[in-house]
């Protein structure tokens, strides 16, 4: 459930399309993890909006992959305390271990 929480987080920060709700919950479901919409409110609640990514906003995602892209983000919301960075990834590290080389 963790590492759907961290999904959820990055999606909320990024600005992320409202289709990641649909695909979050049908994955959960598939995987037989407890999630439902109220995780969803309870973790946007406390996710700001840190990428004002296009088409609504200001920036492209191309704009994000000069700085970094997706893992230096991620770096920076697990140092916000946003992810959970002892969730084990598939390359057998944890989320925390794999962005520690992150810019």
């Amino acid at each position: 459930k963790k590492s759907m929480e961290n999904a959820i987080v990055v999606v909320n920060a990024l600005g992320g399309s409202t289709n990641a709700v649909l695909h979050l919950l049908a994955i959960a479901a598939t995987a037989d993890i407890d999630l439902n919409i109220d995780d969803f409110q309870r973790i946007g609640a406390k996710t700001a909006l840190i990428a004002d990514l296009k088409p609504s906003g200001t920036y492209r995602m191309e704009d994000v992959h000069r700085i970094g892209g997706t893992p230096a983000v991620m770096k920076y919301l697990l140092k916000l305390g946003w992810l959970h960075g002892d969730c084990m990834t598939v390359t057998g590290e944890t989320l925390a271990q794999n962005l520690a080389g992150c810019a």
